[in-house]
């Protein structure tokens, strides 16, 4: 199905991260039969790095509530991902 409100969305925010300047790449893995997904920003300018990996997760917190799930999260001091013990 398509929503025209969603695609004016989409390129409403494309156009604004074009404005600023803002591009890089995502890199998505992800295995569906065990539940995993990891994902990684490579953004430029950097400056814009933490900001829209913050929002990513934000909106993923989000998104999860809204199928009932529990959300908990970890931020690694160091930048890097860790295991929790």
């Amino acid at each position: 199905m398509h929503n025209q409100n969603i695609q004016n969305q989409f390129e409403l925010f494309k156009g604004m991260a074009q404005q600023q300047g803002i591009s890089g790449v995502a890199y998505i893995d992800y295995n569906p039969a065990n539940g995993f997904l990891r994902l990684k920003l490579k953004i430029t300018p950097p400056e814009y790095q933490s900001i829209l990996t913050s929002n990513f997760v934000n909106a993923l917190a989000q998104f999860s509530q809204m199928f009932g799930l529990q959300v908990k999260t970890h931020q690694s001091n160091a930048g890097e991902a860790t295991d929790r013990k």
